[in-house]
């Protein structure tokens, strides 16, 4: 009798869970949208997140019942290959270089031209939105060709900013959320010039899993709470 019940449990358990809203997005928005995802769930409902790269994002959501995506706008509507019934634009995502305790603080790009920067972390330009937006300031600044050589290429922003926390790296090409996020954490950091790569829309894609609960967390994006917890990490 007893392994009876305790089976109907589990399978109770499986069954809430899997009727959980799922939710994806960039690994770069982990801190914050767990944040908003938190104040959500003192409703009384829960979300299950998932966070990569934007790639590693687009393949989970075409595997499994995620509903809503939450990332790069053009990244979504134009490469991911998800089929997206609508687009609401949250914020503005900006690119930021941050450099480690210890270095001298940087005051523009350029200064990573200097001798201290000898390795400098940057997540993939071919998967992650800020690895992208990052390797097209660098060309389109000059930069380039002369620290490809230093360049320490990674899987996500966190995996970059962890690599400046530990040392390991002298500066790390992130977005300006992380910056914010980890700023006792690190020496300081500076904003990239908006207009040396392409501009960042970030928001929410709306999937065909979007059930009524999804329609709910899509408003709750939008509030005044939601709103302040986004410009707090510089969206």
């Amino acid at each position: 009798m007893f392994k009876k019940i305790l089976i109907i449990t589990l399978l109770s358990t499986l069954f809430v869970n899997a009727e959980d809203l799922k939710v994806a997005a960039g690994a770069g928005y982990k801190k914050v949208l767990t944040k908003i995802i938190n104040e959500y769930e003192k409703s009384g409902k829960k979300i299950d997140g998932f966070f990569g790269n934007m790639k590693q994002v687009s393949s989970q959501a075409k595997q499994t019942d995620i509903a809503l995506v939450i990332g790069d706008k053009n990244f979504i509507l134009n490469k991911s290959g998800l089929e997206v019934d609508s687009f609401i634009t949250l914020g503005e995502g900006k690119v930021a270089i941050a450099y480690a305790k210890g270095i001298k603080p940087l005051n523009s790009s350029k200064d990573l031209l200097d001798k201290e920067i000898k390795k400098i972390a940057m997540p993939q330009p071919k998967k992650a939105i800020y690895g992208i937006a990052g390797e097209e300031f660098l060309k389109n600044e000059n930069l380039y060709d002369k620290v490809k050589d230093r360049l320490y290429v990674v899987a996500t922003v966190p995996q970059s900013l962890t690599y400046l926390i530990t040392k390991e790296v002298d500066a790390s090409i992130i977005n300006l959320t992380a910056a914010l996020e980890n700023k006792d954490k690190i020496g300081g950091y500076i904003i990239v010039n908006s207009n040396s790569y392409s501009k960042i829309e970030i928001g929410v894609a709306k999937l065909k899993n979007c059930n009524e609960q999804c329609e709910e967390f899509i408003q709750f994006l939008q509030n005044e709470k939601s709103k302040e917890i986004f410009n707090t990490y510089g969206l």
